[in-house]
Parts: structure tokens; C-alpha cells; sequence
């Protein structure tokens, strides 16, 4: 019996993102490149658009190598085994050169989820040397601060049943809709349940809403009440650690946002019960500055203006 992906209606914090930066970057990523995935069924066009989709800038590359190393730390300290802040690094910077030199050989365009790809690469921007050198020296001090800050230290005193999932993708329902969430490390600490997120970047104040969004997304999964729960932003860059409020009036607050952004986006649709989406009802930004680091230029036309 064959089995046929349907594109169905979600929502995420990354995804509302998308949608405020542009709305045709909303599209190409949620509704023109799916099906990407295989390029053997695939259109030419669709299976490009699914490339670009999975490309990086440097920083958001980073990032995420950073958010891998720490998901992996955890995962072997649960296990019962340790790493060194001076393996992790080597290993980290490796990773780091590998993956460079493979996305500059455009290895990204065979296999896009297997090969990380970079805008930069795919754009033939000219990036001096020392910014790829600073893009590792903000890895490495992100890396530094997880351990300087005591949090392997911290993970190796939990009992098997104070860890809960590392950077696990899960789900909820929220006004029927499912909601997607992955809290980096959860854990239950004092009575408590600890979220935490770890960022690579600058305090930002949405990113509040993201937590509280895993917040609703505890108390669904793991019946916790708001008031037993903590929601913790870590700065690992910056060095600094932001707990979020996540009372009945800051989960309220989310909700409002959470619905008025499913408005929005279910107002782009022709469709919303069966997701149908057309992209020429989803108009491009009016901040032709966003362009600049845009894979989809060239699709969308504004290429010409970097």
C-alpha cells in the first residue's frame, strides 16, 4: 500500500519568523518546495527550491554546530559517559572545516540534508577570511561558556528521572493545530521543571515566546502547571541567562500571538482546510535589505538587487 505525504497546516516559532521576514520566503519554504526531498519524482524547480531552503548563512551555521555538540555532550553524560571542553572544541572545529570545505564544493546540491550548505556559497559572496575566523571564534566561545557556566557539571548530578528529552522534536495541539517544539534540555531540578534554550546571539525579546511556547508545550506533554515550571534562555555568546516568565498571563500573551499569527498566515490561503497556497498571494518584502543574504533571489527575481 503506498502512502502519500500530505502538506497539512502547523506552526512554529521558526515558521512565523518566515512569514514576518517575507511572505514569499514563507512560501517557497512551506508550500513551493514540497516534495524536494526526492529528486527522482520531484520537478526541477521544486527540487531547487528545496536546496535552497535547507541552505545556511555562517552564523546560523554556527549556531547550529554549537546546538549539536552540547545536544551530543548531554546525550553521553545521560548515558554515563563525559567529554572535555578540549575535545569537544577539536572535534567542533573539524566538523566545522569539513563541512566548509564540502559546501564550497557544492556537495549541498546531491544531498541537501546529509551536506549543509551555505548561502554564502551558493551566492559567490566574497567573504574575507577573517569573518569565517570570527564565524569559529563565536562557536568556540559558545562552547566554552556551556562548560565554564557549569552546565555539564550541573547534568551529571541528575537522577535518570530528572532528564527529560535533549533537543527532541515534538509536538502539541493548541486550538487544533499542532505545534511544533524542541526544547534544547529539560530537566527537573527543586521541584521544578527547568526549560532551557540556548542561543548563539544577542538577547532578543521574542525569543520569550519561544519558551513560553515550550512551556504549553510541557504542560501538555508532562502535565505541569505553569507555576512549577521555569523557562530559562541561555546566552551562551553574550554570557548571560534570561529566565523567561511563563505565568498564566505571559501563556495567555502567547496564545494571542499564536492566533493572530495563524490568522495571518491562513489568510494567504486559498484554501485553509486543504493548505492550498498560490505564490503569487504571498508578495514579496517591501525591505529589499533582506535580499541581500536571500537564497531565493534568483527564483523571486531581485537577484539583481544585492
Amino acid at each position: 500500500m503506498s502512502f502519500t505525504l500530505k502538506n497539512t497546516f502547523s506552526w512554529s516559532k521558526s515558521r512565523h519568523g518566515k512569514f514576518v521576514e517575507c511572505r514569499r520566503l514563507y512560501w517557497f519554504h512551506y508550500y513551493g518546495s514540497w516534495g524536494g526531498w526526492d529528486p527522482g519524482k520531484a520537478p526541477p524547480i521544486v527540487r531547487e527550491r528545496y536546496i535552497l531552503k535547507n541552505l545556511s548563512s555562517r552564523q546560523q551555521w554556527a549556531g547550529s554546530v554549537v546546538h549539536d555538540f552540547i545536544s551530543e555532550a548531554l546525550k553521553g553524560i545521560r548515558r554515563g559517559t563525559w567529554t572535555t571542553l578540549d575535545e569537544m572544541m577539536t572535534r567542533a572545529r573539524h566538523t566545522m572545516r569539513c563541512q566548509f570545505r564540502d559546501s564550497r564544493a557544492g556537495l549541498y546540491r546531491r544531498s541537501p540534508k546529509r551536506n549543509p550548505g551555505l548561502i554564502e556559497h551558493e551566492l559567490n559572496l566574497d567573504i574575507p577570511d577573517e569573518e569565517w575566523r570570527r564565524n569559529w571564534e563565536n562557536a568556540a566561545q559558545c562552547l566554552r561558556q556551556f562548560f565554564e557556566a557549569g552546565w555539564p557539571e550541573r547534568a551529571r548530578t541528575l537522577s535518570r528521572d530528572d532528564w527529560l528529552p535533549v533537543d527532541a522534536i515534538d509536538s502539541f495541539y493548541l486550538d487544533g493545530i499542532k505545534v511544533f517544539a524542541a526544547p534544547d534540555f529539560a530537566l527537573r531540578e527543586d521541584g521544578k521543571l527547568v526549560l532551557v534554550d540556548w542561543k548563539t546571539g544577542q538577547p532578543r525579546e521574542e525569543d520569550h515566546e519561544q519558551v513560553r511556547g515550550y512551556a504549553l508545550f510541557a504542560a501538555s506533554r508532562w502535565s505541569v502547571p505553569p507555576e512549577n515550571i521555569v523557562g530559562r534562555l541561555v546566552y551562551l555568546g553574550a554570557g548571560k541567562e534570561i529566565d523567561v516568565a511563563v505565568d498564566e498571563d505571559a501563556l495567555a500573551e502567547f496564545r494571542a500571538h499564536f492566533r493572530e499569527s495563524v490568522a495571518a498566515m491562513n489568510a494567504c490561503l486559498r484554501d485553509p482546510e486543504s493548505n492550498k497556497a498560490h505564490e503569487d498571494d504571498f508578495p514579496m518584502t517591501e525591505h529589499t535589505e533582506r535580499c541581500r543574504l536571500c537564497a531565493f533571489g534568483r527564483l523571486c527575481g531581485r537577484a539583481s538587487e544585492r
